[in-house]
């Protein structure tokens, strides 16, 4: 019995430091990824001059409890300096300099970017936020790092010893619940058709030069492997993940097999840091059993040298006790959202959440509804476009920043970004939804602003009308082109009669077409 509980011990709360050591590195890089995605968009979402004003947001939060230190920020000055600073936290924690210290920073660094985007966030966010959280009860500067050099002793070996926490169980227990029920959500007509990959690919806001093509040229057969691959894949990662028996085996099959999938999830769509999130946590999986054979493959034929080790520092047993009672704490908390946030659970399952527990989870952005392209990918594709009319006459489109000649594009030919950005997306994909009309003013604004942007006076709006656009996807057996299936205005502005910006009756019978880049 106490072997029994040793295994156990080992399996689900211990971890080796060489694998935090390696999580650390790449967590670090894929944080770094993530501040350069924000910074090349940091106008348009992180300043009073953008799309997601501060005062919009704070007035009417998209959560009852949110925290940001961008909310100080309203110029795009201020917002770079935050960045700045959350730039230098990532790149200590990378180089594994004041570890423990740069773990809280760039946590809070991580929950403040995302919560001043709460309305664009996506899954990709929320494993970001887990992964920032949970390791910091773990020791991520013991290999690998600065802080490991500078404690070294000259002539030791260095300790491998496991280290113990619930983390370890926090972490494991999350990403087999994120498999589990992305996979059990999906039980729609795609999925069970081999069709659901076809539908996917076939979402331009989401699809990469790369899924155009793979859509374009695979062959009916090739979609109905690659669907029920997905889904079998999904339930399998969730196994791997906690079976208490060949523990070792069945880690190394997911370490060398989940990124993958997750790889051509990211090469084929534009899901943000969803895909790179997910393979930032294998690591975590490695085990000593993998380290050592791995040392062994390196070190044959040659002479070991002299080795430096890092001692590392004891915790107090009340520093201990506080860690591990707030980990589960955080744990139940999640349990709870799991249980509330997932179609797939039985009403009965469910449970009302204390207004501490909802805090514990909104705080830092740590929802649990896990129904990627469940129960069935989207069958129509959707878009916004903006058809304004400037002072001397021209149609142009403001937020795509693509002119048009025709006053009502059909469907077919509104212009689409590939490779759109995550916030991008997003925003477009939730704007013209009734639960976000109050940030609708602030996009008026924005396209107001339209001329500053452009530096022509002449480009100020007269009028625009901003519709919501829907193309139906041809079934798999025709594969057609898309069908326009409705449009809706979700948004229109006339220019006041004291305006400054006036139609110029010379020109406005003018055919001027201008593309001006985003």
């Amino acid at each position: 019995m106490r072997d029994r509980i040793r295994s156990l011990r080992a399996t689900y709360l211990q971890i080796d430091p060489r694998s935090l050591g390696l999580f650390r590195i790449g967590f670090a890089l894929l944080l770094l990824f993530d501040l350069a995605h924000r910074f090349r968009e940091l106008d348009f979402w992180y300043t009073n001059s953008g799309l997601l004003p501060n005062h919009t947001l704070l007035w009417r939060p998209a959560a009852t409890h949110m925290f940001s230190f961008f909310f100080m920020a309203s110029s795009g000055a201020e917002a770079r300096v935050g960045f700045l600073v959350c730039g230098a936290v990532y790149v200590c924690l990378l180089f594994g300099y004041r570890t423990r210290t740069m773990q809280l920073l760039a946590a809070v660094c991580r929950i403040s970017l995302n919560s001043r985007l709460a309305m664009l966030e996506n899954g990709g966010d929320m494993v970001m936020n887990l992964l920032a959280l949970f390791t910091l009860a773990l020791p991520l500067g013991q290999r690998f790092s600065v802080d490991a050099w500078r404690a070294a002793t000259p002539g030791r070996a260095p300790s491998n010893a496991p280290v113990t926490s619930l983390a370890v169980l926090g972490l494991l227990l999350q990403f087999a619940v994120i498999y589990f029920f992305n996979a059990l959500s999906k039980d729609g007509d795609a999925w069970r058709k081999g069709e659901a990959v076809y539908f996917a690919l076939h979402l331009d806001k989401y699809t990469t030069e790369l899924g155009v093509y793979m859509r374009e040229h695979l062959p009916r057969e090739a979609f109905a492997v690659l669907s029920y691959g997905t889904l079998a894949v999904e339930w399998l990662a969730a196994v791997l993940i906690l079976t208490p028996v060949f523990v070792h085996k069945a880690r190394l099959v997911a370490v060398c097999s989940m990124p993958l999938l997750h790889l051509s999830f990211g090469l084929n769509l534009n899901l943000g840091a969803f895909s790179p999130a997910m393979i930032a946590f294998y690591p975590l999986l490695l085990t000593h059993v993998h380290w050592d054979a791995l040392g062994r493959f390196f070190a044959r034929g040659r002479t070991p040298l002299p080795a430096r080790t890092f001692v590392p520092r004891r915790r107090f047993k009340l520093q201990t006790l506080l860690s591990e009672t707030a980990l589960a704490v955080l744990i139940a908390c999640i349990g709870l959202e799991v249980l509330n946030d997932n179609a797939a659970v039985p009403v009965r399952w469910r449970f009302p959440q204390p207004a501490w527990a909802k805090a514990v989870i909104e705080y830092p952005r740590l929802y649990q509804g896990w129904h990627m392209f469940a129960p069935t990918p989207p069958l129509t594709d959707t878009m916004i476009y903006i058809d304004a009319i400037t002072s001397e006459g021209m149609h142009v489109d403001p937020y795509n920043e693509v002119a048009s000649r025709s006053h009502f594009p059909a469907a077919q030919v509104v212009p689409t970004w590939l490779d759109q950005s995550q916030f991008f997306t997003m925003y477009s994909d939730r704007i013209a939804s009734p639960d976000y009309a109050a940030y609708r003013q602030a996009l008026l604004e924005w396209l107001v602003a339209y001329p500053q942007r452009t530096g022509r006076p002449l480009d100020c709006l007269v009028k625009f009308d901003a519709y919501w656009v829907e193309d139906g996807t041809a079934p798999l057996a025709e594969r057609g082109p898309p069908k326009p299936l409705r449009r809706e205005t979700f948004l229109s502005y006339v220019a006041p009669a004291d305006s400054t910006c006036k139609p110029k009756p010379s020109q406005t019978q003018q055919q001027l077409v201008r593309t001006v880049p985003r």
